[in-house]
């Protein structure tokens, strides 16, 4: 890796230090080791797996029929996140609303986890960017987030459920906390959003929607899909579970300390904009002729040159393909909880510009409506992996045998787009975070964008100092936009009850290329 040109020295980006240069030798004779007994051990097991699939299962449309296979709720697989509301919470309204939710879905009280604490969070953070643990301040380890906190129940002797909440209740518009973590194994990210939006519904009194539907896939789906070969498909399992392996272990490897790292282990950090700098940043983006979605990717692959001082090879662009290729008849909504997760993942070109971003973006876009060559290859991986389902779990194991792994040199892109919440409901802040190599999973909800970057590799310095330069871009952005400002649009729901599931799918890309926001 070359040593980074933009960066204080003082800042220690792994790879990079006299240390590290000293551990090289131990290094490579640690992950040869790992790798040697890893690779060996679940390069025949992954195969069997696939094999088995295909056999018993059969094409990636007959396995993925719902969207995942064997997406059933188990205990401690979470989707971790952190919300912020605005008033306090009602414990016994939420509660009940919690609990008939749940029950929906086969998840039974006993299952649930619902804890209301004594401590007041602090104040709002006074700047855009600030650490994860500000509003929470649950131990003495700088960073401490809701990620670690949901990981120690154990340590503090909480029993397993599949889903938890825990309240720190503030006084009228100041924060209310919630650590939140759904159900990780049977609902994808987007379906957890959903989850926590039809749990307002009914916290605040409406009428309850139906949002546990399972829709098959269409046919003319399922034809795109199949396209391929599984033969070749097998053929590149041992190569690309032998690059993911020795990638994971080699990156994990010179994380630790005594390899000249920092740490090994999630480390996040926060970067929430105000409806006003949200505003901003959206007619900026339009000024310059490019989307928000556009900005993000831009931005990520700048902070990786410019403070990591190494470009990413990939950007895995997370989606959900509910509306586009398992849509309900008469669908006028896309608040469903399952699990329509995949991942594809692009090339990052050598010279990475704004405009570059943005005609991935269209790239991206494309794949999602024809189910491009991009797109088969996570749907088949997803489908002939060793897990099928889940919030980006699947994508985490080595055995995941798709192009690009996510723990090597690739920019986990997480864009939920334009969301709202119930009017009405005290719901004001989204985050969450998915620290692979290098993570940004950002979402704006009634007006306001909030976004967590992390890594399990850099540590915590590292990664504030990606952010600090990510938000540099982003006030760049912003103050192109013109002194008129147009309003961010609401995601307008393009299917019509009227017509044909197919028609339907266009339909749906037309709008969602319109507003430009995000593709999950």
């Amino acid at each position: 890796m070359a040593e980074p040109l933009t960066v204080a020295k003082t800042l220690n980006v792994p790879g990079t230090s006299w240390r590290a240069i000293l551990m090289l030798p131990p290094r490579l004779a640690v992950t040869t080791v790992l790798f040697s007994f890893l690779y060996s051990l679940s390069l025949p097991i992954a195969m069997l797996r696939a094999i088995y699939l295909r056999l018993v299962k059969g094409k990636p449309s007959q396995i993925l029929k719902l969207g995942a296979h064997n997406a059933i709720h188990l205990d401690d697989m979470h989707y971790p996140c952190q919300q912020v509301y605005k008033e306090p919470l009602d414990e016994s309204r939420l509660r009940k609303a919690l609990v008939e939710l749940a029950a929906e879905d086969g998840i039974g009280e006993g299952k649930i986890w619902l804890k209301f604490h004594a401590e007041k969070p602090n104040d709002w953070p006074t700047a855009s960017a600030f650490d994860v643990d500000h509003l929470i301040k649950k131990s003495t380890v700088e960073g401490y987030s809701y990620f670690d906190y949901i990981s120690d129940r154990k340590k503090r002797g909480e029993p397993g459920a599949v889903l938890r909440m825990d309240v720190w209740n503030g006084d009228s518009g100041k924060p209310t906390v919630v650590f939140f973590a759904g159900s990780g194994n049977a609902w994808d990210g987007s379906a957890n959003f959903n989850f926590i939006k039809e749990l307002m519904n009914r916290y605040i009194g409406n009428p309850p929607n139906k949002v546990f539907q399972r829709p098959e896939i269409t046919a003319a789906s399922a034809a795109k899909f199949d396209q391929g070969s599984f033969l070749c498909f097998l053929l590149k399992m041992p190569w690309n579970i032998a690059r993911n392996w020795w990638n994971t272990l080699w990156n994990a490897t010179r994380a630790f300390q005594w390899a000249g790292g920092n740490t090994v282990g999630p480390k996040i950090t926060a970067l929430n904009l105000s409806k006003e700098d949200s505003l901003r940043l959206y007619n900026g983006a339009k000024a310059l002729g490019v989307k928000p979605f556009a900005v993000w990717t831009y931005a990520s692959v700048k902070a990786c040159k410019e403070v990591l001082g190494t470009m990413p090879t990939g950007l895995t662009q997370q989606a959900s393909l509910q509306t586009r290729h398992f849509p309900l008849e008469g669908q006028t909504t896309r608040d469903l909880v399952g699990d329509w997760l995949f991942g594809p993942t692009q090339d990052v070109p050598a010279e990475y510009t704004l405009d570059e971003a943005q005609k991935g973006y269209e790239e991206l876009l494309r794949e999602l409506d024809e189910v491009g060559p991009l797109l088969r290859d996570a749907i088949w991986a997803k489908a002939y992996g060793i897990v099928n389902s889940g919030a980006a779990i699947f994508q985490m194991l080595p055995t995941y045998s798709a192009r690009a792994h996510l723990f090597d040199r690739n920019i986990f892109v997480n864009n939920y787009g334009i969301r709202t919440m119930p009017p009405g409901s005290p719901f004001h802040w989204h985050n969450w975070n998915a620290p692979f190599w290098f993570g940004i999973n950002t979402i704006n909800v009634d007006g306001c964008t909030t976004t967590f970057v992390g890594s399990s590799f850099w540590g915590l310095d590292v990664v504030k100092a990606l952010r600090d330069n990510m938000e540099a871009t982003i006030k760049e952005i912003m103050a192109k936009a013109p002194e008129s400002l147009d309003d961010i649009p609401a995601y307008r729901q393009p299917i019509s009850p009227t017509a044909s599931r197919e028609s339907d799918a266009v339909t749906h890309t037309k709008s969602r290329a319109i507003l430009g926001w995000s593709s999950a």
